[in-house]
């Protein structure tokens, strides 16, 4: 018989390795489990057992999520699941899921967020897709000059200061929803090879307002080309770029692109509404590869994830009623308008139906009501309702997280 149950400490590293082999790595040598363990002291962690061995896991990050308005909602980021091909099919999966999300609600974490190896597993548990990013490249020959760039100077960090630098303005700047807060173990890993001395080239450079006021930062590591020797020129990579506004970001895209030698910046993920793809000189200087689904979302509080957020003006209120086949507290009916949303639960027709993990997607402002009524998935009563519900959700800057966990 199956037992799924909290991971004890003892056991992280047997949980580890299943990880490990469901997702197609080999388990962790010593030195590795040794920088990959504070990790999982940092988790809430459930395992199932065969016996005396480890043939699934599911795990949570505690951390906040940024909604539209500002507000930070606790969220469970949930994190390493798998199960051995040995005991698939068997309902573990499902039965460690729904005692991950049930034990966060308990907690008082409002969302769950994760990023997706496989996409049809999640929508099953009530997940969304609630942001997507870009993976882009830039030629700073053809973009420069940059347009719109903020005054004022830039400095390059000395590696002792990076992190006590770096983690308040992130703190401050970083802003748009879907934004998560980052715990150390996070800083540690992102940062390390800018703060260790060797390894690969990994830099961090701080922007300064006209009035002295550090108000970016931007995370780059640069390489030579190593498929040819003459011309000597070498390829860059942005790991994270934030800024307060769009000008200070194009203040620190216009510091990389100066950087000498580099001819392409390439990022794996950036928001899709990145201010540079409208600065640089010539437009086909910057390039989207792709886009892809980077953030997916589920409502484990569906009243206080309402509440919490704010709404933009419209011509009107809506009523929405959510399903939700896991949790019942999530069904209802709200009432939204742009002073808020309530739950009136009167018996009243809404005027839009849809289940939790649409709510999800349309949650951040990164998915249009208009876009899900129109595939089925949204269903109204009154045509133009999705219409005042795209206008109250609407938000000034796309959902991005920027954070892998």
């Amino acid at each position: 018989m199956i037992e799924i149950r909290q991971t004890e400490p003892a056991e992280y590293r047997a949980a580890s390795a299943v990880l490990s082999t469901a997702l197609l790595h080999a388990p962790a040598n010593d030195e590795d489990w040794a920088k990959s363990e504070p990790t999982w002291v940092d988790s809430d962690s459930l395992s199932a057992w065969d016996g005396d061995r480890c043939v699934g896991h599911t795990g949570g990050y505690r951390f906040d999520t940024v909604i539209p308005g500002g507000a930070r909602l606790a969220t469970s980021g949930v994190t390493r699941v798998g199960v051995l091909g040995t005991h698939r099919r068997r309902g573990l999966l499902r039965t460690m899921m729904t005692r991950l999300l049930e034990e966060a609600h308990q907690r008082g974490q409002v969302l769950a967020s994760l990023r997706a190896s496989e996409t049809l597993i999640y929508q099953r548990y009530g997940f969304g897709l609630a942001g997507e990013c870009a993976e882009i490249s830039v030629v700073p020959a053809t973009a420069r000059p940059i347009s719109g760039a903020a005054g004022g100077s830039m400095r390059l960090m000395q590696p002792d200061e990076i992190i006590d630098t770096v983690k308040p303005i992130y703190d401050a700047v970083a802003t748009r929803p879907g934004v998560i807060s980052r715990p150390d173990w996070m800083w540690q890993r992102y940062l390390k090879d800018a703060v260790e001395l060797g390894g690969d080239a990994s830099f961090v450079a701080v922007h300064s307002s006209v009035t002295g006021d550090v108000d970016g930062f931007v995370h780059y590591g640069v390489k030579w080309k190593t498929d040819r020797y003459s011309p000597p020129s070498g390829d860059g990579e942005i790991y994270e770029l934030w800024g307060a506004d769009a000008a200070v970001e194009l203040a620190l895209w216009e510091y990389v692109g100066n950087v000498d030698l580099i001819d392409e910046w390439y990022a794996e993920e950036r928001p899709v509404d990145d201010a540079v793809q409208f600065a640089v000189a010539d437009r086909r200087a910057y390039r989207s590869r792709w886009r892809w689904d980077e953030q997916w979302l589920r409502l484990l509080d569906v009243d206080a994830a309402l509440a919490a957020r704010t709404y933009a003006e419209a011509a009107g209120s809506i009523t929405v009623s959510v399903s939700d086949d896991m949790f019942e507290h999530n069904e209802g009916i709200w009432e939204i308008s742009s002073a808020g949303a309530k739950r009136i639960d009167d018996g009243t027709d809404a005027d839009l139906q849809l289940d939790v993990g649409s709510l999800a997607a349309v949650y951040l402002g990164g998915t249009k009501w208009s876009a899900l009524a129109a595939v089925g998935r949204i269903r109204g009563v009154r045509p133009e309702c999705s219409s005042i519900a795209d206008a109250l959700f609407s938000v000034p800057l796309a959902p991005f997280c920027g954070s892998g966990f």
